[in-house]
């Protein structure tokens, strides 16, 4: 795992916690029965992520968990701009870590 997975599945595991944290081994068996990854997928395929969250939980739930990502970026990563996606915040880190 590179250090850009590392710090979104941290992210991840972080804002699921802040949400709901029995939801957290749930979502990484969910993640792992239909896509065959864990946590990693958000940095891997973000809008893969966003779809199986979003089957899990509903649409609503996956957009709150979205923000709760970006807003741990924004509060405890420093990163600077104007993200409105997930998407847009892994494009980042995988222009600063590769």
């Amino acid at each position: 795992m590179n250090e850009g997975q590392k710090i979104v599945v941290k992210a991840v595991i972080h804002s699921v916690e802040k949400a709901n944290p029995t939801l957290k081994n749930l979502l990484e068996l969910h993640l792992k029965g239909t896509t065959g990854q864990g946590f990693e997928l958000a940095y891997n395929d973000p809008k893969a992520f966003k779809d199986a969250v979003s089957r899990l939980f509903g649409e609503y739930s996956a957009r709150l968990l979205e923000m709760l990502i970006i807003s741990y970026f924004r509060e405890n990563m420093g990163i600077k701009g104007d993200f409105d996606s997930l998407e847009e915040v892994v494009r980042h880190l995988k222009e600063v870590y590769g």
